[in-house]
């Protein structure tokens, strides 16, 4: 198994980090106070065998985007 590639993936809520690795069935994985790498993440890698498997940075992490209102780090 190879290690995790990143994507930066623009929407129109802006630019969004992500890391993928694995093959077969899609799988998001994300968090709420964390950030994700090139080294992956101990519980993503063991759904790597089976599924395609992406980490997603939420804004604020990684090099997603940044918040601009204190609402957009919020679970609403």
């Amino acid at each position: 198994m190879s290690g995790w590639d990143q994507q930066l993936i623009k929407t129109s809520r802006g630019t969004f980090e992500v890391f993928c690795n694995g093959e077969g069935t899609p799988l998001c994985v994300t968090h709420y106070y964390s950030e994700f790498n090139h080294s992956g993440d101990y519980f993503a890698d063991s759904f790597t065998h089976n599924h395609k498997v992406y980490l997603v940075n939420l804004r604020d992490a990684g090099n997603s985007v940044k918040a601009s209102l204190p609402y957009q780090l919020s679970m609403l």
